[in-house]
Parts: structure tokens; sequence; C-alpha cells
């Protein structure tokens, strides 16, 4: 088997390497890997082959573990920018790096830096720099030079469960720090074209191209769409109609991949043929056949490039040239040979594609049609009708890819969608046959003659349209929800699909491919629950906002607050940060969900989890909020019907598991002053309670302040406690000596971002040293979690599932 897949030990070596280096941060040095390198050569003089095979393994292995020290332990020279990281806005200068992105939110691009200026003076800097342009297009080009004023920020992880590790993203894609402007009128361009370049030249290519698309098919979903399909450019797809196309499972079809680099391939091979053929000459002296495919290469790296090189697009280009290589020489292509090629040549190229999520599904899919096509293929070929078998195969890749897929998507999406086994046969013809190829052809029109281009892409999109509209019929049919999925189970996926690919033995392939899956099942149904009879309080990480999950010891659920950002950015907080966190964690319903006040920091993921989870009851302190994103939670509970509650100071409630809540504040209504309207003074509306569950107790506070403490030590309020959690993020104007007194905690905990605007204070954090308490806090504990039997209690930092 290893003489016929060559490659298979050193890609299987080099994937385990980067795999172990990239979850344990183990890297080797450079001489270590050349000393087995030499050991290699060596061993290629021994007859025995044994040596051979065990140095190549260890060759890429240990090459694995060296390959992303460029990426995981970069030099950081004194003037790298990520040293300038800090809350004051610098001037920075220098080069911009790649294509600038376009959403339907913003713009982004990646800058080189070469100086930061301040104080009127400029020092010389360096390193990649990811600036967002939140209003706005940012109408620059690769090789500007350009100057901004923005704050150095180095993302950290928040320590949250399911959380996307956004740094480690950053760090595989080159990127030090990121930094942040208003609008893109606030980016002067110091010298346009400062550096050309080729890739500069075909950016601009590009860029004409999907602004003639966008000009001649002026409906935004449909040249959205059309722009991704023939340019790679996804990201300007307007958000549900992208969920949509996921829902519908064709989100493979907007990037460009070996559907449509397989299809454009064939059509320019038989446009060459054809032209070719025309000539008794050529047609005397070449193989017209053969010779024609090579046309195709050229193109299609070109093609390649001007689509930006994404991973998929990558792999199929470098897939094709391997198939017309092979049939050039007359040698036989063999699909598996050449996905081990493209696989092992990209991640060689580009250590951390590995790890990319596009990567991983493009090729799961279509190993799992290299799998399954050829055994079908083999057993329908008695069928005469070529139609019959041309069908059967078609529906065959199509369950292959969607079932080798559904894992990975799971575990990364919480979702997979089944229904692409069905859209496939809609969509594809649609867009892959009918779009693409005609959008394909109007592509050099757009510089030879621009009627005859708009022509073309007016018939690309209506075929475009159509497929929308269908995509958002099929979107609707039912979706595969299952948030349990771990790393494991995919292993077993892999493995199982190896098992299939590799090991001729039948017996075992049978015994493997049940055996494995059965004890993932296992494992899953066996997981010990999570009641345990006991009160769990976790204070997630959720940055500068905050949001407590409590499981009462009946294995209810308490949702306190739900973070959020506290500017606008576009972004949903519960879907990107909040929602994962709770699936992670195995919540599946809301039983009751508080909100504290409606504040953006404390409200914000909660219209999305409401939208998301079953809700039981929703109780919010007395009068009720305010804001947009506050009306949009109410609206989707009053939707839901969900009851609503208003709690004010007096009320007690015993939420379930001998758990009861004591509401301390705020008054009730007509109880206290008129309603507050500046900002700092809603925070003293805040629902503050005691949480108690037999001799243990914790205080919440919510973003109540000095105000709110020195009433509830003058109405002699019970607020003793053994955990406090402070209030407004550790502010300077809360948590006074007196409260702190009071309360008697011995546990502290404060919900902050590591980006912290001067939170928590540093006299906050004096006066609870000077207090004896320990202190817990998110930005440098991740999510912390409280665990009471009633009797005593113990905290979990860093949190563990």
């Amino acid at each position: 088997m290893l003489r016929q897949r060559p490659l298979l030990i050193p890609f299987l070596a080099l994937a385990a390497g980067l795999t172990v280096a990239d979850v344990t941060s183990f890297l080797l040095p450079l001489p270590v890997v050349a000393a087995v390198l030499f050991c290699l050569a060596l061993s290629a003089f021994i007859r025995n082959r044994l040596p051979l095979d065990l140095f190549t393994f260890l060759f890429f292995f240990l090459w694995g573990l060296y390959a992303l020290t460029p990426w995981k332990s970069p030099p950081l020279p004194a003037g790298e920018i990520s040293r300038y990281a800090g809350p004051e806005a610098l001037i920075v200068e220098g080069i911009v790096a790649s294509r600038p992105s376009t959403t339907p939110t913003g713009s982004s691009f990646v800058m080189d830096v070469e100086s930061v200026l301040r104080e009127r003076s400029a020092a010389p800097s360096c390193g990649n720099l990811m600036i967002f342009v939140p209003a706005g297009e940012a109408a620059l080009a690769r090789g500007d030079r350009v100057r901004l004023a923005t704050r150095i920020v180095v993302p950290q992880k928040l320590g949250l469960p399911g959380e996307f590790d956004y740094p480690r993203y950053l760090s595989y894609q080159g990127i030090s720090a990121i930094g942040r402007v208003a609008s893109a009128d606030e980016i002067v361009l110091m010298r346009g074209a400062a550096e050309d370049s080729l890739l500069r030249r075909i950016d601009l290519v590009a860029k004409r191209l999907g602004d003639f698309i966008r000009t001649a098919v002026p409906d935004g979903d449909v040249s959205s769409v059309l722009t991704a399909l023939l340019l790679g450019d996804m990201k300007q797809i307007p958000k549900s109609l992208n969920q949509a196309y996921t829902n519908a499972g064709v989100n493979h079809i907007l990037s460009i991949s070996g559907f449509h680099v397989g299809i454009i391939a064939y059509f320019i091979a038989m446009v060459a043929l054809f032209c070719a053929t025309r000539s008794e000459f050529l047609a005397l002296r070449f193989n017209l056949r053969r010779s024609v495919l090579l046309l195709a290469v050229p193109v299609m790296v070109l093609y390649l490039v001007l689509t930006g090189t994404a991973p998929a697009t990558a792999r199929s280009v470098v897939m094709l040239v391997t198939f017309v290589l092979a049939l050039y020489i007359e040698r036989e292509s063999d699909p598996v040979n050449a996905l081990l090629i493209s696989a092992f040549l990209l991640v060689a190229i580009n250590p951390p594609s590995l790890f990319e999520i596009s990567f991983q599904l493009s090729f799961l899919a279509l190993w799992g049609i290299v799998i399954a096509v050829p055994a079908v293929t083999e057993r329908i070929k008695s069928l005469e009708k070529p139609w019959q078998r041309n069908l059967i195969s078609f529906t065959a890749a199509s369950c292959a890819a969607s079932i080798a897929t559904a894992v990975p998507v799971l575990l990364y999406f919480d979702q997979a969608s089944l229904n692409g086994i069905l859209a496939n046969f809609l969509i594809g013809p649609l867009l892959g046959y009918g779009a693409v190829l005609t959008g394909f052809c109007a592509l050099p029109f757009v510089y030879i003659y621009a009627p005859l281009a708009n022509s073309l892409l007016w018939l690309a999109g209506k075929l475009t349209a159509i497929a929308n509209a269908l995509v958002m019929v099929l979107a609707k049919l039912p979706l595969l929800h299952y948030h349990g999925i771990g790393r494991l189970d995919l292993l077993v996926l892999v493995a199982v699909m190896f098992a299939l690919t590799f090991i001729r033995s039948r017996r075992i392939n049978i015994a493997l491919c049940a055996i494995l899956p059965l004890a993932a099942v296992i494992a899953h149904i066996a997981a010990p629950s999570r009641e345990d009879g006991r009160l769990h309080i976790t204070m997630l990480s959720v940055g500068q906002g905050e949001s407590l999950l409590l499981r009462l010891p009946d294995g209810t659920t308490m949702l306190v607050d739900g973070g959020g950002y506290l500017h606008e950015n576009g972004n949903d907080f519960g879907e990107r940060t909040l929602a994962p966190a709770l699936f992670k964690l195995g919540v599946k319903r809301i039983d009751r969900m508080v909100l504290t006040h409606s504040h953006p920091d404390h409200v914000g993921g909660l219209p999305y989890v409401a939208r998301t989870f079953p809700v039981g009851e929703f109780w919010e302190a007395a009068p009720g909020g305010v804001g947009d994103q506050y009306d949009q939670l109410r609206a989707i509970l009053d939707d839901k019907k969900v009851p609503r509650r208003l709690l004010a100071a007096g009320d007690v409630l015993k939420p379930g598991g001998n758990v009861a809540l004591e509401v301390l504040w705020p008054l009730p209504p007509g109880a206290g002053p008129t309603r507050a309207t500046d900002e700092a003074a809603l925070n003293d509306e805040s629902l503050v309670f005691r949480l108690e569950y037999g001799k243990f107790a914790m205080l919440f506070t919510a973003d109540a302040g000095a105000i709110v403490e020195e009433r509830l030590l003058a109405d002699g309020a019970d607020i003793a406690a053994a955990v406090l959690k402070i209030g407004h993020h550790g502010s300077r104007y809360a948590t006074s000596g007196a409260f702190l007194d009071q309360v008697s905690p011995r546990a502290a905990l404060i919900s902050v971002g590591s980006n912290n605007f001067g939170l928590p204070s540093a006299a906050t954090l004096g006066l609870l040293r000077r207090h004896g308490l320990t202190t817990y806090r998110t930005d440098r504990d991740g999510t912390i979690e409280v665990v009471s039997d009633g009797s005593t209690w113990s905290m979990l930092t860093p949190w563990r599932p």
C-alpha cells in the first residue's frame, strides 16, 4: 500500500506534527529537523525499507513540530506594532498588504506597518496590522501607502466555553494586532501604488470585474452571489441570504471549489479542442485531446490568483494539474493520490491551512466522494442508459459529501443540513452549469466588448435569482441540531474514512466502521449528567460586559444578563459569543431569563438567546428597560408568549431546588425618585438580589453604585454573603468599605474585559485586598464557577467542563 500511496506517510506525519505543535505549542529548533533529514538521507542506502519508512515518518513529524514556529513564536523586534498596544490612539503609517475586503457591515484590510507617529516624532515599526472600517468602503488597493489614527489592540481569548480562538486565527494569518477607524474618511492616502506588484494589478482587475458585475446586475442579493461564484468574494453576500444557503446545504457552491474548477476547465478544453480541430496542421501533428488539457492549466492558475487563492480553489487547481499531467504522460490518474498530493502541497506551503475550517470541509467532502463514487460506479456499470448511471453517481457524490462533512459542521457550527442532497439537484445545474459558465464567459468581454459582457451577466443574474428563490424555500426544511460533538468524534470520522480508503481487508473495514461509530454514540449516551444536586453559579467571561448562568440543584437554569458590545459593530453578541458558550455548557433551555438593567453590555446577547432557546419566564427590574436591544428582546419574548415578571425590593422568590432569591433593589414603582434618564444614573436602577442555598449566600449587585449601597445599608437589608459579585465591573464609584464590612464576603467576582477602560479601578482592588478577599476576575481567570452543596462552597477557575 505504501508504494502505491507514496505521500501517505509524509502527509500523515506532517499533519500529526502540526496538530501536536498547535495543541501543545511545543516547537522544535531547526537543527533537530536537519539532523533527522541527514539520517533520512543515509537510510536511503539501506536495503531494508523499514528504516527509510521510519525516518520518513519521523522527519515529517518533526518538520510539523517546527513548521509553525513563524506563526506561534515569531520574532518581535523592538518596534513591532504589537508593542504599541494600549488605550491611547496612535498615528500609524504603512502599506496596504492585502486585498481590501468589503462586507455589508464595513470593510477591512491588512496594513504592513512602517512607522508609528506620536509626540510629533516618527518611530520605525513593523508587523501586520488588521484594520477594520465599520462605516464606508475603504477605496484602497494593495501597495497603497496610508496613514490613520487608531488604538492598537492585541486580541486575547476571553476564556469562554466554546469560544472561537480569534488570537490563534489572526496569528496564523500573520497578523500581530488589530485597529479600528470610525469611517473610511479617516484613512489618509499618502501615496497610491507606493509598491507596485503583479498581485496589486490582479487585485485591480478583480475589483474592476466586481464593480462591473454589480453595475450590470443591480440587485444586491443576486450580484453578491454572482461575485462569489466568479471572483470568490463571498463577504458581500447579505447575512440572511448566506444563512439560507447554509441551511439549504449548498453553501459550498458559493466558494470556488472543484465543482467550479472542473466545469470551467472542461469548458476551456472543449472550446480549445473545437478551435484546434478546425486546423488540419494541428490535427495532423498533435494529439489534440491530450494537448488541449494543458491549455486549461495556466488559465486556471491565473483564475486561482484572481479569486484570492482560497484553500478550496487551490486544492482544486492542484488536483486539476495532477490529473492533466497524468493524462498527458499517459499514466493512470488515481484520485486518492491526487487528493494526497494537493493536501500535502497546500499544507507544506502554508502549514496553518491544515487548521482552516474551509480546508478541512473541502478535503473531507472530496475524500467522501473519492470513497463512495467509484464503489457505486462499479456496481451500476451494467445499467444501459447513461443518464441513469449519471443520476446515481451524482446522488452518491452529493450524499457522500454531505455525510463526510456532517460531523465537522456540527462541531464548528452546532447545526448541519442534509438538505443539500436534494438542493444539489436544483441549485447545482442552475449555478454551476448555468451562472458560472455564463458569467465566466462574460469576464474577458468586460475588457473586449462591454455590451456582450452585460448581456451574458444579465443571463447569469437571472439564473442566480432563480437559484436564490429556490434556496429561500429549501432553507425552511428541517436542520440537524446537536451541540455535543467533540474533536474525538471528528477523529472517529477520519479513522473510518481512512479504513475505507487504505485498508483492503473487508472484515477489518466492517469491524472498524461498526465499532468506532458505535463507541462514539455510546460515549455520548453514557456521558454523565450535569445535574448533581448542587448549585452552580458560572460567571461567563464575556469581555467588558456581564452574564451569569445559574444551574439550580433541581437542574433548572437561570441566565442573569447576556453581556454585549458597548458600541454597535454590526455583529450579534448572542450569536457569536453567548449562545456557543451556553451550548458548550450543555444548556438546552433557559427556565428563567433575568435582566438586571438594559445597558448594551448586559442586554446585548439576550435577544439571540431568546430567539434560539426555549425560555420559561422573563424577570427584570421594575419598571422595565429602554433602548433598541431591549425593545428587540421584548418583542421576541412577547411573540413566544413568555411570561414577564417585574421585580422590586421586598420580593422573595423560590426558583427551585430549595434556593431562595430575595430582591433588594430597585424600590417598587412610586416608592422612590422618578426614573433616571442619564446613562450613569441608569446603573443605579439595576436589579440587586441575594441568592441563598442552605448556609451559602451570594450577593448580585449588577452595575449598582455607591448610592444604592448606602440605601441598602441605611435600610438594614440582609446583605451578608460568602461571595460578592462586585458592582459595575469594579468601578471606584461602587463597593465602599462600609458595604464590604456589612456583606463580609470571603471572595469577590469581577466581570471585566482585557481592554478594560480602567476597570477594575486600582482603588477598588486595593480595598478588596485590605479586606482580605480573594478576588477573581474574568479578564485574568476566564470563566469562573462557584459550586455549593448548601453547606460548603468552592471556586473553580479556570473553568473546567
